[in-house]
């Protein structure tokens, strides 16, 4: 549940222009959970830190994928 509960709040963040400034100048994931838990979304650093890895290493991947890949209309979007 908590991973869900981290994307929704980047969902909302997404929409969010005020939430977007709050969350760029974040001093550490600490901050952002406590931000996350003001609008109802409960998660720790840890769960944070272990969705922002695994994004990381998708769009590592698919970046890897698409720069070797004969055919990049897969690549675009």
């Amino acid at each position: 549940m908590s991973m869900q509960n981290i994307f929704n709040f980047f969902a909302t963040v997404e929409k969010d222009k005020s939430l977007q400034r709050r969350i760029q100048i974040a001093i550490n994931l600490d901050t952002i959970v406590e931000i996350a838990e003001g609008y109802g979304y409960l998660f720790t650093s840890a769960e944070l830190q272990s969705f922002i890895d695994k994004i990381t290493d998708f769009t590592l991947q698919r970046s890897i994928a698409c720069s070797t890949s004969i055919i990049m209309a897969d690549c675009r979007s």
